[in-house]
């Protein structure tokens, strides 16, 4: 039979508390959006928030660790809503550049005013867990499973 050990055990209980907390928040977030956005949707726009540099729907997938695929079929529904604008990439043919339209900037600050109530009841009942050094311990888990280095 194979064994774990205290650290293996560990390890499989924090993954669990992260997945359970990942999955809590997406609920009371998908609840809050309005109507035509999802998470995926929201969190694309949200992403443009903070540089509004055009990006390839590959750099786009990369960012969000999703397929090429997926990260299209979002990217097809912001476009057909008018969030976002998508040009063909004048060096290479074959490459698409995204951008974030008005719409989608006046979108995704309509989704902030959704979600606020939320953030700010996380926020009073975590208060004391949001210092830096949770967020700074979390940040270098996660960069290290993202460059596989656990």
């Amino acid at each position: 039979m194979l064994q774990f050990n205290n650290k293996d055990m560990n390890l499989l209980i924090l993954l669990s508390e992260i997945a359970t907390i990942e999955q809590l928040a997406r609920n009371k977030l998908d609840n809050a959006l309005p109507k035509d956005l999802n998470i995926s949707s929201f969190s694309v726009l949200n992403h443009f928030s903070g540089s509004r540099a055009e990006k390839t729907p590959l750099q786009l997938a990369r960012s969000f660790h999703v397929t090429k695929g997926a990260m299209t079929n979002t990217l097809n529904k912001l476009e057909k809503q008018g969030y976002i604008h998508v040009r063909p990439d004048w060096n290479d043919a074959r490459k698409k550049c995204v951008s974030i339209s008005q719409s989608g900037i006046d979108a995704r600050n309509n989704a902030m005013k959704s979600i606020k109530p939320i953030l700010d009841e996380i926020i009073q009942k975590t208060n004391h867990m949001t210092k830096k050094s949770l967020l700074g311990d979390l940040r270098n888990f996660r960069e290290a499973i993202e460059n596989d280095k656990v």
